[in-house]
């Protein structure tokens, strides 16, 4: 589709926020000076009356991005792949595929990725460990997480405290298992529950046909893909407590320094795909088709949903820094990082780029009810950074 040239010049509203990523460098070190830095430049932010502008470049930039196989979980940055939505907003992005979601947080933390568009539980990890230099600055996924159980239990599991006495199968880098023991352990009950880790979908199937859990914790259509082996959804960690993060794009603070056009450019494109997905279903059913392989109903089952499955994922491009921020609390108060962790999520979320990113599909003109939604949902969704 053909559109008008366009400015380049883009405005990031509480830019001066941005201060506080200003000479982070090596791990473990500056931490008390980064949270004075952080205080600072939130008060002078609030300060501002008008967005400060920030110049997005004509030249073609780069950007290195994590991939995981045949995942459509991203499924923006795959539909932006397929309609070559980079290219046309002058990003030329290379796509690395890396062996699971530790290796792919460590390359971005040591610059040898530019974005890990996966995952949540990596990042809030480092940061509880102290290293510096990771920024979640954008979505992925919100929720994404089912209960699966045999068929006769299906009614068996709806709220919290149903899973006292519980076996419960988990598989550590699934986050709605965190929001379930956080819930669990704010009811008193989580001494009760049987947490049994698995090592993938597979296994979580089987672990609740043979008896060996009473349910399970999947995500990335575990419960789409187990409902065709007779095993159903009981419910949705989401339904208990909506919204949360499944996976974030994080990059590191060297990126949001020297490369943050390319940041913002590569948020645009997202944000088109983003509007594709909404808007004209069968077109982003074909893209995420032809890079997964996988069949209509699968596309269609894990990112819309139908008749006979709820689908559990979330599109979404915003941070959602409120939530990521409790989802960090959440992993402390379970002790997936220490509980006496020094270290603040909110010194680790920008939300500059996905503002300026934002900002500019409005100034395009184009879809504003859309966009007005999606503004609306920013303004109540990233109040604390």
């Amino acid at each position: 589709m053909e559109r008008k040239s366009m400015t380049r010049r883009v405005f990031v509203r509480g830019a001066v926020a941005s201060a506080a990523f200003v000479g982070m460098g090596g791990l473990l070190a500056g931490c008390a000076t980064n949270a004075s830095n952080s205080s600072t430049a939130q008060s002078d932010a609030s300060a501002v009356e008008e967005p400060a502008a920030f110049t997005v470049s004509d030249e073609v930039e780069s950007l290195k991005v994590a991939t995981l196989g045949k995942d459509i979980k991203i499924a923006c940055v795959l539909v932006a792949k397929e309609e070559s939505l980079y290219e046309e907003e002058k990003l030329d992005v290379t796509f690395e595929t890396v062996a699971n979601l530790s290796d792919g947080i460590t390359a971005v933390s040591e610059n040898k990725l530019d974005v890990l568009p996966f995952g949540v539980i990596p990042t809030c990890t480092f940061v509880g460990q102290g290293v510096e230099n990771v920024c979640v600055f954008g979505g992925t996924i919100a929720e994404g997480s089912e209960c699966i159980v045999l068929p006769e239990n299906k009614d068996r599991f709806k709220k919290i405290e149903d899973f006292r006495g519980a076996k419960v199968g988990f598989f550590p880098m699934e986050t709605g298992h965190i929001v379930m023991q956080a819930l669990a352990e704010k009811a008193g009950i989580m001494d009760e529950i049987e947490w049994i880790i698995y090592s993938d979908s597979n296994s979580a199937i089987e672990g609740v046909r043979k008896g060996e859990f009473d349910c399970a914790f999947v995500n990335s259509g575990g419960g789409y893909i187990a409902s065709k082996s007779d095993i159903a959804v009981s419910m949705q960690p989401g339904d208990l407590k909506p919204d949360f993060p499944c996976c974030r794009q994080t990059t590191n603070f060297d990126n949001l320094e020297n490369n943050k056009s390319a940041l913002i450019k590569f948020m645009i494109a997202n944000l088109r795909a983003y509007e594709i997905i909404q808007n004209d279903r069968e077109r982003a059913i074909a893209a995420l088709m032809g890079y997964s392989g996988q069949d209509h109903e699968y596309v269609e089952s894990l990112i819309y949903g139908t008749d006979v499955y709820d689908a559990a994922m979330i599109v979404e491009m915003d941070p959602y820094a409120d939530a990521v921020c409790d989802f960090y609390e959440d992993m402390k108060t379970t002790e997936n990082i220490p509980a006496d962790a020094v270290y603040k999520m909110e010194e680790h979320v920008d939300t500059t780029v996905y503002r300026a990113a934002l900002d500019e599909m409005i100034a395009r003109g184009e879809n504003a009810d859309l966009w007005t939604k999606l503004d609306a949902d920013f303004k109540s969704h990233n109040t604390i950074v």
